[in-house]
């Protein structure tokens, strides 16, 4: 059966969408990506496009007529592969050389069909803040799960979006363009935990990129410091699978994890972090 509407398909709509609260919006794909649109009375931020699939660009104007501004939580192409529906986007800079390279090549035919393919890209570091008008986004550097991880710090709605760097359903710490000794990277990313706790006081709730939004801050940031430690001090015990939520117990030969397998689950709480040992 063919639609005319390119955002439905035989399986129904290919996006889901909710106002969390006055002017916040989280946008949902069919791969378990989340985006949020946060909107101020002049213009409006997307934090990161998925795969690229369908045309994100009605799905936003559907909710805003207010000018968007597109930004990446990092370099993944789950988070930037719609980012050629605008023709600029920001992130950090380790992420412009990831945020184009498509996990399949059906993800290449979707990235190259957008009108922006080439779209500019505009690096932001730590302490930018982006004014929407009477809303503002604080940047957080966070790199462990990517070198160009960000946090962003919604000052307005007290919200802060962590992209891959902290889920409800696992971290993955294998992921990287340069690989490290899992003791180092989870050493990076309880740092950044101990940052994002540091600054707990500027927010209420968490919204991460994957697997379910507001998270309550406290238990999630003490679990995944506690794993961190674990893991850095090489003192954390494997799960029996890789079974998670969105997560295969095993994958076949040729996937999108195949080249870094074997593939190990550590959980403490509730927090829960892959990585290869």
């Amino acid at each position: 059966m063919e639609h005319r509407d390119p955002n439905i398909d035989a399986k129904g709509m290919l996006f889901g969408r909710w106002c969390i609260r006055e002017g916040v919006w989280a946008i949902t794909n069919r791969w378990q990506n989340f985006m949020y649109l946060l909107i101020g009375e002049q213009r409006a931020l997307l934090i990161d496009t998925g795969y690229g699939e369908g045309n994100l660009r009605a799905v936003v104007e559907g909710i805003t007529d207010k000018p968007v501004t597109v930004i990446n939580t990092h370099g993944h192409f789950d988070h930037t592969g719609g980012n050629g529906w605008w023709p600029r986007a920001l992130m950090a800079r380790p992420s412009a050389a990831t945020c184009r390279i498509a996990f399949s090549e059906e993800q290449c035919r979707w990235r190259d069909a957008k009108p922006y393919p080439d779209y500019e890209i505009e690096y932001v570091k730590e302490g930018d803040r982006i004014d929407l008008g009477g809303r503002q986004v604080e940047v957080l550097e966070i790199p462990a799960h990517h070198e160009g991880s960000i946090a962003l710090l919604d000052r307005t709605d007290r919200l802060l979006f962590t992209g891959d760097e902290l889920e409800s359903g696992q971290v993955l710490l294998f992921v990287r363009a340069s690989g490290l000794p899992i003791a180092q990277v989870a050493a990076a990313h309880r740092a950044n935990m101990e940052k994002l706790r540091a600054r707990r006081a500027d927010y209420d709730y968490l919204c991460p990129a994957h697997n379910g939004c507001m998270l309550q801050p406290d238990r999630y940031l003490e679990d995944f410091i506690a794993l961190d430690t674990a893991l850095a001090e090489g003192r954390a015990e494997a799960a029996p699978t890789t079974a998670g939520f969105g997560f295969a117990p095993e994958w076949g030969e040729q996937d999108t994890f195949s080249a870094f397998r074997p593939l190990v689950r550590a959980q403490a709480g509730l927090a829960s972090i892959i990585y290869t040992p």
